[in-house]
């Protein structure tokens, strides 16, 4: 009699449309996205299917329903809204360094804070995201900072769209930035992620990015990806393609074209204690590919960010310690001299308090 039921379970599992695996994910999904109410709807939908992750499944459920205060109930005990609205931000204090070249370190301080309102929408396979970002940083001591921002403030406005599907993921918007002196400059981005393969927990896929700021630099990027999801322990992921670039580094304002590898690799931990740590980084090496000269077609580009924190958000309200790092060099022939310095490196020291509601 066991086996037959064995066998029974195992054909159920198969003729339904979407594996617990599956749905699992589209929980973790509308988790990340913040739509709770969602994702409680679907863990639930996931302990209906056998699979390999139930235990694990109904302890979240449980987790959320005592939170909830809805122990023992069922997603049929009240109706469920396809819309969720919830705002999420920070109000921080940022310590910078900046050093170039061989010069002296120079250093600043910064109030930072930014706001994001966002209405989700849950079409069943789909789910919409709609948001309104709004930020602003003021530099409240940059007078030891010559080098860097001349701007005593700058302030950002933008809109923001999100699809996430059960292999997808399309993110496109556009900010409107503002500051003292420089006046308004727009930048739109566009990030495409498909995953092509599962494996447990694991998602291997393929992403393009795109960004292009109107009075500035533009990239073009496109990604093998691998994508690890889990609500606690660890998860991260890895970018690894190439990137197009365009910028100046001259006063000529000629916009070098540049191309080269690029790698984006990101990692976090999550303790049921609601503290978190993260690692992250963005590498990019890259060629001139079109130049003004033979000179200019010699410089090469290093570019690098990297950064990590540590986070504790045990409600709504939390607190977040990080420090990020800027690098950039360039290579360049021996007598040939550019507007930017060969060797650049900017430092934030960031304590900041996070909601999410």
């Amino acid at each position: 009699m066991r086996f037959l039921a064995v066998a029974f379970l195992l054909l159920v599992s198969l003729a339904v449309a979407e594996s617990q695996e599956d749905v699992y994910y589209r929980a973790l999904k509308a988790e990340e996205a913040g739509d709770i109410p969602l994702a409680l709807k679907t863990f639930e939908e996931a302990l209906d299917i056998p699979g390999p992750y139930t235990a694990e499944i109904q302890e979240i459920v449980d987790s959320y329903r005592a939170a909830m205060g809805q122990s023992g109930s069922s997603p049929e005990d009240s109706a469920v809204s396809p819309w969720e609205f919830h705002t999420y931000g920070n109000v921080g204090y940022w310590d910078l360094s900046y050093k170039r070249d061989n010069s002296a370190s120079e250093s600043g301080k910064e109030l930072s804070t930014s706001m994001t309102f966002s209405l989700d929408y849950d079409a069943k396979e789909l789910l919409h995201s709609f948001e309104l970002n709004l930020s602003g940083d003021w530099f409240i001591d940059k007078d030891d900072m010559p080098s860097l921002d001349t701007n005593a403030w700058e302030a950002s406005f933008g809109l923001e769209y999100g699809l996430v599907g059960k292999s997808f993921i399309l993110d496109a918007g556009s900010n409107m930035n503002v500051s003292e002196k420089d006046g308004w400059t727009p930048d739109f981005y566009l990030w495409v992620e498909k995953y092509l393969a599962r494996l447990d927990k694991h998602k291997f896929g393929i992403a393009v990015s795109a960004y292009e700021n109107l009075d500035g630099p533009l990239s073009v990027a496109a990604y093998a990806s691998w994508r690890r999801f889990k609500e606690y322990g660890w998860k991260g992921g890895i970018y690894a393609g190439g990137r197009f670039e365009a910028d100046s580094i001259h006063s000529s304002d000629y916009w070098l074209k540049w191309i080269g590898p690029s790698l984006k690799p990101s990692f976090s931990y999550r303790f049921r204690t609601e503290i978190s740590l993260n690692v992250k980084a963005n590498i990019f090496y890259g060629f001139v590919v079109d130049g003004p000269d033979a000179n200019y077609e010699e410089v090469q580009k290093f570019s690098a960010s990297w950064g990590a924190s540590v986070s504790w958000k045990p409600t709504y309200v939390g607190i977040l310690l990080g420090l990020d790092q800027f690098y950039r060099s360039y290579s360049v022939p021996a007598g040939y001299e550019i507007d930017y310095p060969e060797k650049s490196l900017f430092t934030e020291i960031k304590a900041s308090v996070i909601w999410d509601i």
